[in-house]
């Protein structure tokens, strides 16, 4: 801890950084994550996504499909508004559909088209 009240966390084996710091006798925690490789990645799937429909046969062996990968750090701030991607509940995993199919979120994707969850 420096001087401040401030101190850094080793997190290299991840590329999540995590800042810890006192203010106003508050610990004040802060946590970033540079998501360009990811989106980057992202965007590059989706690009080269079939533009026919290979899943669309109706077939149980053949009905998934990675639609999206999401960095930790937007994982985390979903948590935090009470969307938890690992939850397999109907409900749930409605709303994460929800979030993927907004535009605020479309770059998460990796295949075009909407991210569908049958209740």
């Amino acid at each position: 801890m420096d001087s401040q009240g401030s101190i850094d966390l080793d997190t290299s084996f991840s590329d999540l950084t995590t800042h810890m710091r006192t203010e106003q006798g508050k610990l004040v925690v802060q946590r970033t994550q540079d998501t360009t490789a990811y989106l980057e990645q992202n965007k590059a799937e989706r690009n080269a996504a079939p533009d026919w429909r290979p899943y669309a046969s109706g077939r149980k062996d053949k009905a998934l499909r990675k639609v999206a990968s999401i960095p930790m750090i937007v994982v985390e701030q979903w948590m935090k508004e009470g969307i938890n991607i690992l939850d397999p509940s109907p409900e749930m995993q409605k709303k994460v559909a929800q979030k993927l199919n907004s535009n605020e979120y479309a770059y998460l994707r990796t295949f075009p088209g909407r991210v569908g969850y049958k209740t």
